[in-house]
């Protein structure tokens, strides 16, 4: 068999010919983002196999960067599910790890730097952070838990503080669903005093909400602000309310007769919006001038060097396909309409907006230092260097340079683009509880019965539906 030198041209082209797939295997390997990865999972939640989408939610599971991710996930589809206890445990395990990783560490900086941003451990968006409160709270209310419903909310207000400290240009700096839930949890207690200062704050969070997210108030509250108000007997406040939201005297405000309890119908309306990823710039630089002096007889030898690559990528939110608009329950000849009382797709696309200048400037910085790699590669070496060895390291540095540059397209993918909410006073009892699910122009798009809700006297009821189209 005939052997060659590694210096033999042959050689040396088989193994650039082995090399360059090798490399290119594994930078379009790379190419698929956290998002696309989630379409499978997508189209088993909009059929409802909610087993199959924890199968493939749990292959994910061995990724430590992104245990968060699917702790968020496997929790939402269980809350889909009906199982709330379970769900909670992979929440508050999701929540715990978040605290863990909230304050980065230097390592992990210096990958973004040097890599990209989805190179480190995925601790959520600052709206995620707040929303895993909110739904273990949801969670627990179903549970017939309130005390335990009420620890959550109240430590929203701990996490939006840090929030606001960390990201002071963030625009979520209240969550108003998790005060409007808190009014509700404190009136069950019959903690009136209570109840009426987390409506007041919730009212405050969705005039925010309106300047932020173009969201009006929910009509629901302004009712709730009117009714306590004048149960309280704060007959100014109740006259400023009632001038504000046009809600005449004649318009009599009264609690539920007794004995009432009440049903809160929630609807988790879609599927949040997806990060995708656009490339903004690409571009090319040439290589470094030579200068030659003049008097130089013979021009020294130039191998030519590839040109300098550089590409910057950044996300954005695509938001995805909703075809509920609401939904109406009846009970026993009663009906209420759903009313927005959360807008998570207009909340995520503010939140990223917040974090778009320092995104950009990593990812510049990136491409900057990737390009001053790449010159230094092209400069190595003295000129008894072999040309074909430096072809190769120019080459490769330039493919890590660019299959590398990817934006962090990672979200909590199975939250809700909006959060619905409906409530009607009944007596005690069981009843079948009818939800029509309504399109744009009002038409009923489906149809669902909930059998046998108990309702009890002074008490709430909470039920859930996910409409995913």
């Amino acid at each position: 068999m005939m052997r060659y030198p590694m210096s033999s041209p042959l050689l040396r082209g088989k193994f650039f010919i082995r090399l360059c797939a090798l490399v290119c295997v594994l930078a379009f390997s790379g190419c698929a983002t956290y998002s696309t990865s989630f379409e499978s999972i997508e189209h088993s939640l909009a059929t409802q196999q909610y087993d199959t989408a924890l199968k493939a939610i749990e292959a994910q599971s061995q990724d430590k960067r992104e245990r968060v991710l699917y702790l968020l996930n496997k929790g939402m589809v269980l809350r889909m599910k009906h199982d709330y206890a379970a769900s909670n445990q992979s929440l508050e395990a999701a929540k715990q790890q978040m605290e863990k990783l909230y304050a980065a560490s230097i390592s992990q900086n210096a990958l973004t730097f040097i890599v990209n941003d989805a190179t480190v451990s995925y601790a959520g968006e600052d709206y995620e952070q707040v929303l895993v409160h909110l739904y273990m709270a949801l969670n627990y209310l179903e549970l017939g838990q309130r005390d335990e419903a009420r620890v959550e909310v109240l430590q929203v207000d701990i996490k939006l503080r840090e929030i606001a400290e960390k990201f002071p240009a963030s625009k979520f700096t209240e969550d108003a669903l998790s005060r409007y839930l808190s009014g509700m949890i404190y009136e069950e207690l019959g903690e009136w005093s209570d109840a009426m200062i987390a409506y007041r704050k919730a009212y405050e969070a969705y005039q925010k909400y309106q300047r932020n997210f173009a969201m009006p108030v929910p009509p629901m509250l302004k009712y709730d602000l009117i009714r306590l108000a004048q149960r309280e007997g704060l007959t100014d406040e109740l006259a400023q309310y009632r001038k504000e939201f046009g809600i005449g005297e004649e318009q009599e405000i009264v609690g539920p007769p007794q004995p009432q309890g009440e049903l809160v119908f929630i609807l988790n309306n879609g599927l949040a919006p997806i990060k995708r990823e656009r490339a903004i710039d690409t571009w090319t630089l040439p290589p470094p001038v030579v200068v030659v002096p003049a008097h130089a007889p013979h021009p020294p030898a130039q191998t030519p060097s590839p040109p300098i690559l550089v590409t910057i990528a950044l996300p954005y939110y695509e938001s995805r396909p909703v075809r509920v608009v609401g939904a109406r329950i009846s009970v026993s000849g009663k009906q209420a309409d759903t009313q927005v009382v959360e807008d998570v797709d207009a909340i995520a696309r503010a939140s990223l907006d917040a974090r778009m200048p320092a995104i950009t400037a990593r990812a510049v910085a990136r491409a900057f230092a990737k390009g001053a790699l790449q010159e230094s590669v092209d400069n190595a070496g003295g000129k008894n260097d072999d040309a074909f060895a430096k072809f190769i390291g120019s080459f490769l540095v330039r493919v890590f340079s660019v299959a590398t540059e990817r934006a962090d397209t990672r979200s909590w993918l199975t939250l809700p683009a909006n959060v619905q909410l409906a409530r009607l006073a009944l007596p005690p009892g069981t009843y079948d509880v009818t939800v029509e699910l309504l399109g744009a122009n009002g038409q009923v798009i489906a149809t669902n019965v909930f059998p046998q809700v108990t309702i009890r006297d002074a008490r709430k009821t909470y039920l859930t539906q996910h409409a995913i189209p």
